[in-house]
């Protein structure tokens, strides 16, 4: 029997992934800075993110993160956290993020742009105005190696 589908947002799969940048801003409620880190969007919807990367990042810990992606020409800064972790393999972990988006416009926009841009990867597999992966974000992403535990 499949597991219900608990997601609530249109999501987009994506042939060829967005990279991003993250980092950590808060540790168990508490304010922290850290540096920014390349991440890939493999999937993506107003309710969060489908992300891969090197980086083992702990569970337990109640992290905060903020993302950083270019949607149609325009930086879009969100808050998120982790709801599933897999390591797909030494050295790359499969994350699924929750988004925290507490400004309605901020999430509006980012649902119009998810809407563009499903309508306009019918036709195509990457557009200039979006950050999508280049061959060697990719191999960034793929080669590296950390582990933050």
């Amino acid at each position: 029997m499949s597991q219900p589908n608990k997601r609530s947002s249109f999501r987009l799969h994506l042939q060829i992934p967005l990279t991003a940048l993250f980092k950590i801003i808060g540790i168990k409620n508490k304010a922290a800075d850290t540096k920014h880190s390349k991440i890939m969007i493999r999937d993506i919807s107003a309710g969060g993110i489908r992300m891969h990367t090197p980086l083992n990042l702990p569970t337990e810990m109640s992290l905060l993160l903020e993302f950083t992606f270019h949607l149609f020409h325009q930086e879009m800064k969100i808050l998120g956290i982790i709801k599933r972790k897999t390591m797909l393999k030494p050295s790359l972990y499969e994350y699924g993020i929750e988004f925290s988006i507490a400004d309605k416009a901020i999430e509006q926009q980012l649902t119009s742009h998810l809407i563009m841009l499903g309508s306009r990867l019918r036709h195509t597999n990457v557009l200039a105005s979006c950050s999508f992966c280049s061959d060697e974000d990719m191999n960034d992403i793929y080669a590296m190696t950390y582990d933050l535990t």
